[in-house]
């Protein structure tokens, strides 16, 4: 009977240190969700009107750096959130992006960004194929 109290003071205190360590990351990361800004550059519906295309930086403080990220997603979420869209492309820095639909399945980006700071090109997202073509003369970012 003594062991089996040990265990359980020593499992209420593990528990405890775990929610000490765990709680502060979690209202950190809330924190700069609530603290961040999102901007939206351009929105392109595709010509069949079934998907959007999207430019956007969310800029978190001090704590994020500069990126552009284009997100397609279906026109009927109305949401701008990264986690229920598609990430077609994403460039270190503040080069600018235009974004065209070839047709209703080809979204064409075309970007002022060095090859060295494209982080990720999707080569589709669902039933759309993604073309990124750089565009000199390129922005620099450091």
């Amino acid at each position: 009977m003594k062991a089996s109290l040990v265990a359980k003071i020593a499992g209420g205190i593990g528990f405890a240190l775990i929610i000490a360590l765990v709680a502060p990351v979690f209202l950190l990361g809330g924190l700069l969700i609530l603290g961040s800004e999102r901007t939206i550059y351009q929105r392109v519906k595709s010509p069949d009107g079934w998907h959007e295309a999207r430019v956007q930086f969310d800029d978190g403080g001090a704590v994020s750096g500069f990126a552009r990220l284009v997100f397609v997603k279906y026109r009927w979420n109305v949401s701008d959130t990264p986690l229920l869209s598609c990430r077609a492309f994403w460039g270190n820095g503040e080069a600018k992006v235009h974004l065209v639909w070839k047709d209703a399945n080809t979204l064409l980006i075309l970007h002022r960004f060095d090859p060295k700071n494209v982080e990720a090109v999707a080569q589709n997202c669902g039933p759309i194929r993604i073309i990124a073509r750089a565009i000199p003369p390129f922005e620099s970012y450091n």
